[in-house]
């Protein structure tokens, strides 16, 4: 089995030896029509390359993401890989962080990669696609979902996540036709994709009459949000929208509780969606909510069911919000080979135009630029320490 280390090189590993649960397989389009070639020794690998943060507060996620990955890696390897070639994922720490981010694309293809599953944040993807384009590879991520990463209109990205003008208008509507309050503060990290959901946020909650102060742009370093409780109380905002990440997020629902606003509403965007939000703030986690796209890994079917186990079996942990998103990219990358009839890049890149996959997060197919097609977001609320489908939806 190829194993998870966390570290700061490449975490590779040919063989694999995950048991496969039929009723995955069959609904994963690429490992369902992978040829069964066990017996035969591989013609080669197929080494991809995995960004991912490996250090910083968003490591958690990276981790949750990488180990998607290499569960779908591990089952294709299992059956023979991709048209007999055996999957090699190439992790390289981005921390999150562009500069770290351009470092590792540029190692990554340095060593030869021919594809690229990685990047959990847009503020790290963005400038990594360049980098990736000239090199002429395929560009699949996983959670990356801002606006910007398709703006250059590049033919060889493509976001599994669908993009975060969802989480803007799901937050309004929820707002609006769930909550009914009448002024929203919205708060975000300074981060590329926190940015560009905030923006969406306050024009499509204006849009709607529900009046909006001043977007609080919060250092992503900063522990003490008093400044913005402050800007809360005397504002009279009746909810807050964090776009932000969720190791503030959960500093800010404490920190919101203990100054006594328990009758605010506190929503956060899918970038604070994780197990440790709800392990770092306790207690004051409870009742709040969030917005991200549906899937079925909350809805409970069958399919996820079986993830949610193989996963377990494999890491000794529950996947994060984002692993069936990682597990799908491998798994929408083998299909695409699979129908081009080849690894080579530039075939997998025109292939990947026409893909249409049955994934765990639902069906897998992209715009001419890239953007996944056809999601739908939902309102999440923690109850009891655990993620749930919120009973009232907009």
């Amino acid at each position: 089995m190829q194993t998870r280390t966390r570290k700061l090189v490449s975490v590779v590993a040919v063989a694999g030896t995950v048991a496969v649960g039929t009723t995955v397989v069959a609904s994963a389009g690429a490992a369902a029509s992978t040829p069964a070639r066990s017996g035969r020794a591989a013609r080669s690998v197929y080494n991809i390359g995995v960004p991912m943060p490996e250090t910083g507060p968003n490591a958690q996620a990276g981790s949750e993401i990488f180990d998607g990955e290499l569960l779908a890696a591990n089952q294709l390897n299992a059956h023979g890989g991709i048209l007999g070639h055996k999957l090699k994922l190439n992790e390289q720490d981005d921390a999150c962080d562009p500069q770290t981010s351009a470092a590792a694309a540029t190692k990554l293809v340095s060593e030869g990669v021919q594809a690229f599953v990685g990047n959990y944040c847009s503020g790290a993807a963005l400038p990594a696609e360049p980098i990736v384009k000239r090199a002429g590879l395929p560009n699949i991520q996983p959670s990356a979902n801002d606006p910007s990463l398709t703006a250059a209109k590049l033919n060889n990205v493509f976001l599994m996540d669908p993009t975060s003008s969802g989480d803007a208008t799901e937050a309004t509507a929820f707002f609006k036709k769930v909550e009914h309050v009448k002024k929203v503060l919205v708060a975000d990290d300074q981060s590329t994709f926190a940015v560009g959901v905030a923006n969406l946020a306050v024009r499509d909650m204006r849009k709607a009459g529900i009046s909006v102060p001043a977007i609080q742009a919060v250092p992503a370093t900063q522990t003490d949000l008093s400044s913005v409780i402050a800007v809360v109380k005397s504002s009279g905002a009746q909810a807050v929208y964090w776009t932000g990440y969720y190791a503030q997020a959960a500093l800010f629902a404490k920190q919101l509780r203990a100054a006594g606003l328990n009758k605010v509403v506190f929503a956060v965007a899918d970038g604070s969606v994780d197990p440790t939000f709800i392990s770092d703030a306790g207690p004051a986690g409870n009742g709040t909510f969030a917005t991200i796209v549906d899937t079925t890994q909350f809805l409970g079917g069958q399919n996820a069911k079986t993830f949610i186990k193989q996963y377990q079996k494999a890491f000794h942990s529950a996947p994060g919000p984002y692993s069936a998103y990682g597990y799908d990219a491998i798994n929408t990358l083998a299909a695409a080979a699979n129908a081009a009839h080849s690894i080579a890049p530039a075939k997998v890149i025109q292939a990947l135009h026409k893909v249409h996959y049955k994934g765990l997060t639902g069906a897998v197919s992209f715009t001419k630029v890239g953007a996944r097609v056809g999601a739908k977001f939902v309102v999440l609320e923690v109850k009891k320490g655990a993620y749930t489908v919120a009973p009232k939806q907009p």
